[in-house]
């Protein structure tokens, strides 16, 4: 009788058995957390909702610290809510991961607006 149990009890345990996630699976949930987050910004940006397009954005810089995507899109964020000194610091952070023309440009675009003509005419 006990033997007969047991026998049912393995065959329920390879039948509902679900191995743990492996490591595999990590690297494609990640980029397919990312490419959610990045919906969520473009949708945000569209639609106004800044303050869950930045929760978004930051949540991508928490998982990768070096995206300078992220960060020149923080920036135009803080931008366009007057944080310049905020969005002055994620365009250097932006152009020093990644040399670009766009974070030069940006950049250069937020001295003029706040009148430090000499910072923007060397960006």
């Amino acid at each position: 009788m006990l033997g007969i149990l047991f026998v049912i009890g393995v065959v329920f345990l390879i039948m509902f058995y679900q191995p743990a996630q492996t490591e595999d699976n990590i690297p494609q949930k990640i980029s397919d957390r990312l490419d959610q987050l990045w919906s969520i910004v473009q949708e945000s940006f569209s639609t106004n909702k800044y303050l869950r397009a930045e929760k978004a954005l930051l949540t991508i810089l928490r998982i990768d610290e070096r995206n300078s995507t992220a960060y020149n899109r923080l920036g135009i964020l803080y931008a366009k809510q007057k944080a310049f000194k905020d969005a002055i610091e994620c365009f250097e952070i932006a152009q020093s991961l990644e040399p670009s023309a766009s974070s030069l440009h940006n950049v250069g675009l937020i001295y003029f607006e706040t009148g430090d003509y000499a910072k923007s005419a060397l960006a």
